[in-house]
């Protein structure tokens, strides 16, 4: 086993999503003795905390109907939902940029009207 999914192992473990819960919410809990300039490991690992705090948060609000406890056990099942959401979001965006793109097209000028008094009659 490779130090990558030990990593994932903790991450996604009770006791560390609570501590990084916990963390969170209350500023003095650290999760390393060093305060900064964290080494590759400690990244990784905050980087893994994160992505499963939000999964664990995903699967609580039933936001996607792939996404069960798992998926989130299993790395490569995982790896391949994450990239599958990643891709639906990225295409929501693109959709709503293009819907924005016409709408203003359609409104650029909107609320701009000028009006003139313009007398046809010949009379002077």
């Amino acid at each position: 086993m490779d130090y990558i999914n030990i990593i994932r192992i903790l991450a996604r473990s009770t006791y560390w999503q609570n501590i990084y819960s916990s963390s969170k919410d209350i500023g003095s809990i650290q999760l390393f003795e060093n305060k900064n300039n964290y080494s590759g490991l400690q990244s990784l690992f905050l980087y893994w905390l994160k992505i499963y705090d939000l999964l664990y948060l995903e699967l609580g609000q039933k936001e996607w109907k792939y996404l069960d406890e798992d998926v989130i056990n299993d790395d490569c099942r995982c790896d391949a939902f994450l990239y599958w959401r990643g891709q639906t979001k990225e295409a929501e965006l693109n959709k709503q940029k293009q819907d924005q793109k016409i709408a203003n097209l359609k409104f650029k000028n909107k609320g701009h009207v000028s009006s003139f008094d313009i007398d046809l009659r010949g009379d002077k």
